[in-house]
């Protein structure tokens, strides 16, 4: 008993911790009404675009940088100790969080600035099988003014399965120190599945959290306001009809930052709905033909049927610029934009490389702290 209560006072500390932080965030965009985030780029890592199984392997790769323009500037994270042995998870108010690989006993993250090259070290949550399950994913929270002498202050989001329903650990780091504290367990949300197809890097979109499951019509949603759980299902045009199952992405408008999702179609193309009083909550907002588009790439089938087996919507892109990602097996990557109509092919390097999935938006540290939430 003396424990639960101990735990109780915990959550309870850390919900009124993140509060503050929001209310130090809204307060300073308040402040700051005029100011808007600059995308500064996108943080990816590199893939080989012929392996097929790239996206189910930790890249061995590095973290690579792609400026938005040539006055953008071109950051790296060359200062971060045995960067290889981390993987990008999120990308969020200046801040990056990486985890470390499976191949590791002991999987803690670090986070970093790539402004500042200032970075902080996080062991994983006090958690086992044996009392709390595992973790299957995380994300950045919030992120606090710097303290007198500019280190970091961020809180980091844990997703753990406990037993059927999900919980959500929140690290607070603030002075050089990191604390852990547990929040209950979802009273709304059961997970009668295996944990093993929720995609651990989560998408920001809308003032929430959202983590995509493999084969499923649902996505876990997670208010950042109240941390509350629940299932967000897509629309059924998205769903099971006549191209089979789909693999729909979740992201914002570029226009004004509605909350979407899209999907890639073979038989209507790019599709992306916004809530309203219709498909499970959806209205069809954008549809685009894409088979005129993709026949311009020599090197994919030609075959309808057999080029949509290939390929599909990687993600929506978080910096809002109107484009949208497009993964392929053994074809590359490429982005295509909503407004030029133009399809573009992700090339990393001249060695042959890729933009590998996901590609993390990048918002410079002092306008991402000044917009609103």
């Amino acid at each position: 008993m003396a424990a639960m209560t101990a735990i109780r006072r915990a959550a309870l500390a850390c919900r009124v911790s993140s509060r503050v932080l929001s209310h130090s965030f809204a307060s300073s965009a308040a402040s700051h009404s005029r100011a808007s985030p600059t995308l500064l780029g996108h943080f990816y890592h590199p893939m080989c675009p012929q392996d097929p199984q790239a996206f189910q392997l930790p890249p061995p790769a590095a973290p690579a940088f792609q400026p938005l323009t040539a006055s953008s500037p071109r950051l790296s994270l060359d200062f971060l100790p045995d960067i290889l042995d981390y993987t990008l998870y999120d990308s969020h108010r200046g801040l990056l969080l990486l985890r470390r690989k499976p191949r590791f006993d002991t999987r803690g993250f670090l986070v970093c600035d790539p402004v500042s090259r200032r970075h902080a070290l996080l062991p994983p949550p006090p958690i086992s099988s044996l009392n709390g399950g595992h973790v299957f994913g995380s994300a950045l929270l919030s992120r606090g003014a710097a303290d007198p002498e500019g280190g970091l202050r961020f809180e980091v989001l844990c997703v753990a399965l406990d037993v059927d329903r999900p919980r959500a650990w929140v690290a607070s780091f603030r002075d050089g120190w990191c604390r852990w504290a547990a929040l209950p367990r979802s009273r709304e949300v059961t997970v009668d599945f295996d944990a093993m197809r929720f995609e651990g890097m989560c998408v920001h979109a809308a003032g929430g959290m959202y983590w995509h499951i493999l084969g499923s019509p649902s996505a876990l949603a997670l208010d950042a306001a109240t941390m509350e759980f629940s299932f967000l299902r897509a629309p059924e045009m998205m769903w099971g009809e006549l191209d089979g199952l789909h693999k729909y992405r979740i992201g914002e408008m570029p226009e004004d930052g509605r909350l979407c999702v899209a999907s890639l179609e073979e038989q209507h193309g790019l599709q992306m709905c916004v809530r309203g009083n219709g498909d499970n909550g959806w209205v069809l907002e954008r549809r685009i033909p894409m088979d005129e588009v993709f026949d311009t790439v020599p090197s994919l089938p030609k075959d309808p049927q057999r080029r949509h087996a290939r390929l599909w919507l990687g993600d929506v892109d978080q910096g809002r610029t109107g484009r949208v990602f497009i993964n392929t097996l053994g074809f590359g990557n490429f982005s295509y934009d909503m407004n030029t109509k133009k399809l573009e092919y992700l090339a990393a390097q001249e060695d042959g490389m890729t933009f590998g999935h996901p590609i993390f938006a990048y918002f410079s540290a002092l306008d991402c702290c000044s917009a609103s939430a």
